[in-house]
């Protein structure tokens, strides 16, 4: 049960780390209002993932037979999703500044709000969970890790990562240089495109 609930926490880590619309959202909130208003953006994206987590599982338990019959062709498909979405990423016309946002009526619900659109306008995301919960071969559905206590992991990983990316920012924003977000996009696209090889790959030598 205990390496179950290890690999929810981290995939919930994993869908939150691409560098994206959301990032730059929790990163502006984070530099305009600071720790507290970039976390509760990170929350609104947090509750998006969880969403396609649950989405990702059930589909996995309705489907196992499908799944299990037909897993290389999915993590050919699947990988080849994440790699669009890592070209994505990596292909974004770089930043020119980070936009400064009116912070007259702005609270921690709309800010939450704004992050949880941005994470639903990418539709490489619910892919992208799918491809990690198929993976990482989660096992739920019974008594030994039980789909709820698995939903809540991940989303506890999304919010570590959210809190930390918050608080990174929080640091770094007196000094903070959009060309090295600029650089970081383009890493963390390599990064998404290199994960999709290696699923595309799996699924090759599974044929």
């Amino acid at each position: 049960m205990l390496v179950e609930l290890l690999k929810a926490l981290l995939i919930g880590i994993i869908a939150s780390a691409p560098p994206g619309p959301v990032s730059l959202l929790v990163m502006q909130k984070t530099f305009c209002h600071g720790r507290k208003a970039g976390f509760a953006a990170g929350i609104g994206s947090a509750v998006i993932d969880t969403l396609y987590a649950v989405a990702s599982l059930f589909a996995l338990m309705f489907i196992g037979d499908f799944f299990n019959t037909n897993e290389a062709w999915i993590m050919i498909v699947g990988g080849l999703m994440v790699v669009g979405v890592g070209l994505s990423m990596f292909l974004r016309k770089p930043l020119t500044a980070i936009m400064v946002a009116d912070t007259s009526s702005a609270k921690a619900v709309q800010y939450a709000l704004q992050a949880a659109g941005c994470a639903l306008a990418n539709p490489g995301a619910l892919a992208y969970m799918f491809a990690l919960v198929a993976l990482f071969h989660l096992d739920v559905g019974d008594a030994v890790s039980p789909m709820w206590l698995i939903v809540v992991l991940v989303f506890a990983g999304a919010l570590i990562w959210w809190f930390s990316f918050a608080y990174a920012a929080d640091k770094m924003r007196s000094n903070f240089k959009v060309k090295t977000l600029n650089r970081v996009n383009k890493c963390a696209g390599l990064v998404v495109i290199g994960f999709g090889i290696v699923l595309i790959v799996r699924g090759i030598i599974m044929l």
